[in-house]
């Protein structure tokens, strides 16, 4: 508790838009905030990932400077509508608001509590459940972040690609996105994190995402901040009926990083798909939870995540299917395969069901291996190197991953990104 309160005074800045819904939220979770305390391994959703590295760092809030700083537009695989956050401030590209698809609404957090009160409370705080101190914290320091709006079905054609920076030392950002997605409507959204690799900083980051009846959302998020930079990141989302949500997550950068997913299915014949490639290398620490609630009937939700783990790198993977009493009809399917590369390499995975239904579909299952030493002699006898045979078998091992993003552009860009971390 003690250290608690002492990380939120070096970061507290006092509620910055006075309302007195918001400030009643950063109050609560102000206060869950100290009571809960950081995790510790007592915490089974904790046991393999330890944040005392994390705690021994002095993390300090970025200025709110009166002009965001200039900054070149991110440089981005596809054709896209790109808003760029530099140091948690927002470089917002003037023209892109008027080549939006009319009623879609894309401005900073702060002045949605001015202007949107009545769109932004029924799902602010409402979509995450706070289950542990960062996202309690993410909460009380509520006011970095995007409110993302796509109206009655509306299809935007272009990705909206969120490129996250930071290059301050010891630096803290606490983002919070909302998106809401009326029904029918279809949107790509790319948050892309990234920053400086030779310094330390910290990125908490919470997106809490409404998908209407029949609104289809592709999600990526893609985790390529610096070598010494910690990471927290949540993505909590709550589907209707017919609705559609596909997951994307790549994860390559990060000291120590930890990405969590909740998906929620509130009413009958939604659809998830959860497609992750991970590749932490020496020194690195990666953890990923996800969470699927099927609470009503003919719901389908699918996992797939695979690991390449090098050097003296950890990952973990902990996969939680719950199936509702009533959520008869369900289909349910997780994988979690794992390749190292090294003897140090480590995996913890713990693919979990919980079945309260009697009707339904579910499997589960995980794996963890080396590279096939026999597939490496056959490929030397046709006149391969080692590291090219290996990079073959990596590539190999992740190909159905990739083949699962549809869009091309992206697909190869992902490729390149996960060959240059996996050599």
């Amino acid at each position: 508790m003690k250290e608690c309160v002492e990380f939120y005074r070096s970061q507290a800045r006092g509620c910055i838009i006075k309302k007195p819904w918001l400030e009643r939220m950063q109050e609560e979770a102000c206060f869950n905030f100290i009571q809960k305390g950081f995790p510790t391994r007592q915490d089974e959703d904790w046991k393999y990932s330890s944040v005392n590295s994390f705690l021994q760092h002095r993390f300090v809030p970025h200025a709110r400077l009166l002009e965001a700083p200039t900054m070149a537009p991110a440089e981005v695989p596809v054709s896209s509508y790109v808003i760029t956050i530099k140091n948690g401030l927002l470089v917002s590209p003037e023209k892109m608001q008027s080549e939006l698809p009319k009623g879609v609404v894309i401005i900073p957090l702060m002045e949605a509590f001015e202007s949107w009160p009545e769109k932004i409370m029924p799902y602010l705080g409402k979509i995450l459940k706070s289950e542990h101190a960062f996202q309690a914290l993410n909460t009380a320091m509520l006011g970095d972040g995007l409110l993302i709006y796509i109206p009655e079905n509306v299809c935007i054609t272009k990705p909206l690609w969120i490129s996250h920076w930071q290059d301050n030392a010891n630096q803290a950002v606490h983002f919070r996105h909302l998106v809401i997605a009326e029904s029918g409507c279809q949107v790509t959204l790319v948050e892309d994190y990234a920053g400086s690799e030779d310094i330390c900083y910290f990125t908490n980051t919470v997106t809490e995402m409404h998908l209407s009846n029949a609104s289809s959302v592709t999600h990526y998020k893609i985790q390529r901040e610096g070598k010494q930079a910690y990471h927290v990141g949540h993505l909590a989302v709550q589907q209707c009926a017919s609705s559609e949500l596909l997951s994307h997550s790549i994860s390559v950068g990060g000291a120590w990083v930890r990405s969590d997913i909740t998906i929620d299915f509130l009413e009958p014949k939604a659809h998830c798909l959860m497609n992750g490639i991970y590749v932490p290398g020496d020194g690195q620490h990666v953890d990923h939870h996800t969470l699927v609630n099927h609470l009503v009937p003919e719901c389908r939700s699918e996992q797939d995540y695979k690991g390449i783990l090098k050097g003296q790198s950890r990952a973990v993977f902990n996969g939680q299917v719950v199936v509702a009493k009533d959520a008869q009809h369900t289909q349910a399917k997780q994988q979690n395969k794992n390749l190292l590369l090294s003897a140090q390499a480590e995996i913890d995975t713990k693919p979990q069901l919980e079945i309260f239904a009697d009707d339904v579909i579910c499997t589960h299952g995980a794996t963890v291996g080396q590279l096939d030493e026999d597939a490496l002699f056959y490929l030397a006898t046709r006149g391969l190197g080692r590291n090219e045979a290996v990079q073959y078998l990596i590539s190999a091992f992740i190909i159905d991953n990739l083949r699962l993003i549809e869009n091309e552009k992206i697909a190869k860009w992902v490729t390149q990104l996960l060959n240059m971390v996996a050599q």
